[in-house]
């Protein structure tokens, strides 16, 4: 059962709810005490995480969060306009080995997402992204992943993987299911050379700092199409967390909480994640703003097929190099979609694109996702 690898919150605390105003997110969250909770009710459950025996920093290594310090923070807050059913479901309990602790995070994340609820951890290492990732395995599902890192943690894997290898794990897997990756946030400097051309040989996607805060849409197309979103929160520039690390350069709080807000707008993602949260009130609030701009998105999701009947918008074709691209807008979501051929020449496969993209197909132009997912497709 679920109960037995979680550690509910304490009795104590709940008292701390009674004095919240009426409309704050506290009074309007359940609390998960045992079993008798119906998960199929809620739509998104909170889970915290204290985990960093993955973490290659020694001073991580007897890390712990105050979960309860960053629930005052999230329980403050006010609701939006939402019909959404929030549920806490306490800390995991951290394993007697650490692969006990994988087992757990990966048994939750299953019985969630089989009830259609959304898991959102935070805290540990991110090594732990790649329990999620086990959690959707062997279901016959087209698994893609974004990580929101300074950093691919493509690392070597020696012994065993931990939170600057874990990608590596999930890509060197046996039985690898990972249909594609990709890394929003990277800085050049912080990632080898052999780890770029990686990424690129695989043809998997990635955005890097500089150009996220040129173009910051440009990651909505990506994220509406992952299942997973696993955030490394040193990828918050450094002065925006008093300084609490030494990442000088990195997203705005701004920027990660639209990020936030893209992931639950998309009705493909079905789990997310913090990880390295810092244990201090800068972290717990902007952490805190970010729990909640992902639920505002999931308020506002509505799921949309250009390919069904009912879908109501535009269609546009752009003939480049005497090849169609049919690109297709909503009238609902103002979303953008493009059909690109593939190996199969009596099909076209159907991504997520920005309107940018179609601008820039007017232009004869093809944008870089589109070109990546060409290749992909003709691999």
């Amino acid at each position: 059962m679920i109960s037995d690898y979680l550690s509910t919150v304490e009795s104590d605390f709940l008292s701390f709810i009674k004095y919240l105003p009426q409309s704050s997110v506290g009074r309007n969250i359940k609390i998960f005490q045992n079993e008798s909770v119906d998960l199929v009710e809620a739509d998104i459950a909170f889970i915290a995480l204290n985990e960093y025996r993955g973490s290659v920093e020694t001073n991580n290594k007897s890390k712990k969060i105050n979960s309860n310090r960053l629930r005052k923070e999230f329980y403050s807050l006010y609701l939006g306009d939402w019909n959404v059913n929030l549920l806490d479901c306490g800390d995991v309990i951290n394993g007697h080995e650490i692969t006990d602790t994988y087992h757990a995070v990966q048994y939750i994340s299953e019985i969630l997402i089989s009830k259609n609820v959304i898991p959102f951890f935070f805290g540990g290492s991110q090594d732990l992204t790649f329990s999620l990732y086990k959690s959707y395995c062997n279901k016959n599902v087209e698994i893609n992943l974004t990580s929101v890192d300074n950093k691919f943690d493509l690392g070597k894997i020696q012994k065993s993987f931990n939170d600057t290898s874990f990608v590596s794990k999930v890509i060197m897997e046996d039985n690898n299911e990972l249909n594609h990756f990709v890394n929003i946030g990277y800085q050049t400097f912080l990632n080898s050379q052999e780890e770029i051309d990686l990424l690129e040989k695989l043809q998997f996607e990635s955005y890097r700092l500089g150009r996220i805060e040129r173009e910051m849409d440009i990651v909505e197309p990506s994220i509406r199409n992952s299942n997973i979103i696993s955030v490394d929160f040193k990828c918050v520039k450094a002065s925006e967390l008093n300084f609490v690390h030494n990442y000088t350069n990195g997203l705005m709080s701004n920027q990660i909480c639209q990020i936030s807000r893209y992931a639950g707008l998309s009705s493909r993602v079905s789990s997310f994640a913090v990880f390295d949260v810092f244990d201090n009130k800068i972290s717990h609030s902007l952490l805190s703003q970010l729990m909640w701009y992902f639920v505002e998105g999931f308020s506002l999701r509505v799921s949309e097929n250009p390919n069904n009947k009912d879908f109501k918008g535009s269609s546009y074709h752009v003939s480049i190099d005497d090849q169609d691209f049919k690109f297709m807008e909503s009238e609902l979501s103002q979303k953008w979609w493009v059909e690109i051929p593939n190996n199969n020449f009596n099909k076209k496969s159907l991504i997520p694109c920005s309107k940018k993209d179609y601008s820039d197909a007017c232009n004869q132009k093809l944008s870089e996702r589109i070109l990546l997912s060409l290749k992909r497709n003709f691999v």
